[in-house]
């Protein structure tokens, strides 16, 4: 499962990246979404951590002293990673804006070596 997860989670950065390039625009319009649906899947994964602590903190009075390891032991199980799922986060966003930003800013250091070049041969041709 954790491979077919990993490949799917591949297909998906190839797959922006190559529609960020090839289709810039079109990209450009989608972004906002992208960006919504990676911070929903945040706020989700947030408020299942903070709904597990606060459960966990709430119960843990009323829990038999000899059943609280196996009980920690469960709620060990339920958590997610809380640092990975925030350094996910932040690097699904960095990602997003990355593959933004880069194309328009290739095509423009593109033109610039393609006039600078230009000017150099007319300077050439000048002399």
């Amino acid at each position: 499962m954790q491979t077919f997860l990993f490949g799917l989670l591949m297909a998906c950065i190839s797959g922006l990246t190559v529609l960020a390039f090839k289709h810039s625009k079109g990209f450009t319009r989608l972004f906002p979404y992208l960006l919504g649906i990676a911070t929903a899947v945040f706020i989700a994964v947030t408020v299942w951590h903070a709904a597990i602590e606060l459960t966990w903190t709430n119960l843990l009075p009323y829990m038999v002293p000899q059943k609280v390891r196996e009980a920690t032991d469960t709620i060990g199980q339920l958590r997610f990673p809380y640092v990975w799922v925030a350094l996910s986060y932040l690097g699904a966003v960095a990602f997003l804006w990355i593959i933004l930003k880069l194309p328009p800013f290739l095509q423009v250091a593109e033109e610039e070596s393609t006039q600078m070049e230009e000017e150099n041969s007319n300077r050439e041709k000048g002399s």
